[in-house]
């Protein structure tokens, strides 16, 4: 059996030195820690990560949208003038594709606003899908009480919910916005996220609204600088 020995202020090791390492107990007990910090952290960053590429994508969509509407009106005039007895998909054909890389499209969307009541749009209702693959639907023909577009930002794709990937954005005199009943820009957070409001307020205990509850989810992200805040119902 070999033994220890100095060498010039070295120890040479010998095949009785012992070598320490993890048991099992311990590696499980870390393997365990490891799992309960992952359960706490990670729904946190995936709905971080989902919160901002929702914004990204009403941001573009609105964006889109909105520069159609005007170089609409700079060849049909204003919004006002416009033909508002021809079909709802006429209208569409006239005064949107022209001017959008958009493909019309035929089928049945049904969305949950944040009350969890139902809103089904057929094909009464015209609908295009843009390169992103986001599709529009054009809900109101009605100048006076402004026009409703109803954003669904991933097409069929679940969740199909109000203030989650489905958003309302509405076009007044000459420029699109996003959505609220008043033409007023200048709507402070507490009045889009009011809990007793009665027009569709980004919260679930609100009424009414095109799209019930949920219906002022796309104002609230605009007026929060294009982001989503922390009391957001999502």
């Amino acid at each position: 059996m070999l033994i220890g020995m100095r060498l010039a202020g070295f120890k040479i090791k010998t095949r009785n030195d012992k070598f320490k390492g993890f048991t099992l107990a311990e590696i499980l007990i870390t393997l365990g820690i490891i799992g309960v910090v992952a359960a706490i952290t990670i729904p946190s960053l995936v709905a971080k990560y989902q919160k901002k590429i929702t914004v990204i994508q009403l941001k573009n969509t609105f964006s889109t949208l909105q520069q159609a509407v005007k170089m609409s009106s700079e060849d049909n005039g204003d919004c006002e003038d416009w033909d508002y007895t021809l079909s709802k998909s006429e209208f569409i054909e006239r005064y949107f594709l022209p001017y959008l890389k958009a493909s019309k499209v035929d089928m049945t969307i049904t969305f949950t606003d944040l009350k969890g009541g139902s809103h089904t749009f057929g094909n009464s209702y015209p609908k295009f899908m843009l390169l992103d693959g986001s599709v529009i639907i054009y809900v109101q023909h009605n100048f006076q009480v402004s026009n409703h577009l109803v954003v669904d930002l991933n097409g069929l794709a679940k969740p199909n919910k109000v203030g989650r990937d489905v958003f309302v954005l509405s076009f007044w005199g000459n420029t699109l916005s996003t959505y609220t009943q008043y033409s007023d820009l200048k709507m402070k957070h507490n009045d889009l996220i009011y809990r007793g409001g009665t027009s569709g307020q980004c919260s679930k205990y609100a009424a009414g609204g095109i799209l019930g509850p949920g219906s002022y989810c796309s104002r609230l992200i605009q007026t929060d600088g294009w982001n989503i805040s922390n009391d957001y119902p999502w």
